[in-house]
């Protein structure tokens, strides 16, 4: 039942709307239950406890706290600090609970079929028009803060997350759990998941979820060569790719986001291209940015005051941060920013000990393609150069996936029984 209720807890991450008091969504609720669950059972079990990244988020929290008090918009700062509680916890429910190999396994093929089942739901809202469902054209939450207007999101879709970037980061990340689970099964089948994914992905018209998956894709490719064919061969292929790169930036990029700003398809025009315009209004909401934690103070402005901040400042662009990094220096001054560069370490570290090699025979059975993890983490860290994703709530899930796999690599390496497949709950 704890395996289940946490795995309701991956399965519902869609449902992030409607809100309730402190901007609570329907899968919070599971969440909470999937938190307690996992408490109980460790405690009736007398199993180790893991709360991961629990030092860098102390900082993290610690910083908020202090800044809140402090800044404009005080009771906004603790009820971000109060929503990375919830969420570290939720992060140690499922490094707790997935302590096999079996465990695991059903935690990453159950993240792996309902996402599919939630992309599936979107692509066929789009295809009849069904509005209420796809999101298309409508807002929630603090959606202004991210788009552009009305006009440039009647074409794209959100399902029920807060604005399109979300829902298409939700998607992006999926396919990095489908390939490191393996799951479903087949080779066919798996392709056909993540092809409904990616087809989901761009419905939402997300610039950033598409080239934090190139750039995740990659980053997979390149560990499971490196793994494969050694480091000679990878940085061959790796200084090619970016040689080709380079020349298709410079040259064919400008012509094809030109094009696709007046294009008559109003869904390019408004996902590809927008590109520039996104680009240009990012650049102007950075140097705000830059501009008030020069005349700020060194405690910040306290979490999710940016907004508050700059309009206090008459800035030009008066907008949340947009930018993890940038966030955190501003919110939460030097203390939040180390803090922030010791919790991405801690997480680099613990992929860096499984992406590359071979996991334990049991193991290996639950996560085939390790590296997809890691392709994942770096998706979610290209994602926050433009967008704040510490909140969501598929983050603290992977970070969990990742604190468990690492836990077990180690320990797993002295077992080298296969694991039975049959014997994963819901798995045939």
């Amino acid at each position: 039942m704890v395996l289940f209720t946490l795995a309701l807890g991956l399965g519902l991450a869609a449902l992030v709307n409607p809100k309730g008091p402190g901007r609570l969504g329907p899968v919070d609720v599971v969440m909470a239950a999937g938190i307690a669950a996992a408490a109980l059972w460790a405690l009736r079990a007398r199993a180790a406890v893991r709360v991961p990244y629990a030092l860098p988020m102390a900082g993290l929290m610690t910083a908020g706290l202090i800044a809140a008090l402090f800044g404009p918009a005080p009771m906004r700062g603790v009820q971000s600090v109060v929503q990375e509680v919830f969420l570290l916890l939720w992060c140690a429910g499922i490094a707790t609970v997935c302590c096999s190999p079996r465990a695991l396994a059903f935690a990453l093929r159950a993240w792996a079929l309902t996402a599919t089942g939630w992309a599936g739901l979107l692509v066929v809202a789009v295809l009849i028009g069904e509005r209420a469902i796809s999101g298309a054209g409508t807002t929630a939450g603090d959606d202004p803060n991210y788009v552009d207007g009305l006009s440039e999101t009647a074409t794209r879709a959100r399902l029920f997350f807060d604005h399109p970037n979300m829902a298409g980061n939700f998607f992006m990340i999926a396919v990095f759990i489908v390939l490191a689970s393996g799951f479903p099964r087949g080779l066919g089948a798996r392709v056909g998941a993540c092809g409904v994914l990616v087809t989901a992905m761009f419905l939402t018209g997300s610039n950033a979820a598409l080239l934090s998956l190139l750039v995740g894709v990659g980053a997979t490719f390149g560990l499971y060569l490196w793994r494969r064919r050694g480091l000679v061969v990878v940085t061959a292929v790796a200084a090619l790719t970016f040689g080709v790169l380079g020349v298709a930036v410079v040259e064919v990029a400008p012509l094809v986001l030109a094009t696709a700003a007046d294009s008559d398809n109003e869904f390019i025009r408004y996902s590809v291209g927008r590109g520039a315009r996104s680009a240009e209004a990012r650049e102007s909401l950075f140097s705000s940015q830059l501009d008030l934690y020069e005349r700020g103070n060194l405690l910040g402005v306290g979490p999710s005051s940016t907004r508050d901040a700059l309009g206090a400042e008459t800035a030009t662009t008066v907008k949340q941060a947009h930018n993890d990094y940038l966030a955190t220096l501003v919110e939460r001054g030097p203390i939040g920013v180390l803090s922030l560069i010791g919790l991405i370490g801690v997480i680099w570290l613990r992929v860096a000990r499984f992406a590359k090699v071979r996991l334990p025979p049991r193991l290996h059975t639950a996560v085939p393609v390790p590296a997809a993890l890691a392709g994942a983490c770096l998706a979610f860290a290209c994602t926050a150069l433009t967008h704040e994703i510490l909140h969501y709530r598929w983050l603290w899930s992977l970070l969990g996936i990742v604190a468990a796999v690492e836990l077990l690599a180690r320990r797993e390496s002295v077992d080298p029984r296969p694991l039975d497949v049959t014997a994963v709950p819901g798995v045939r």
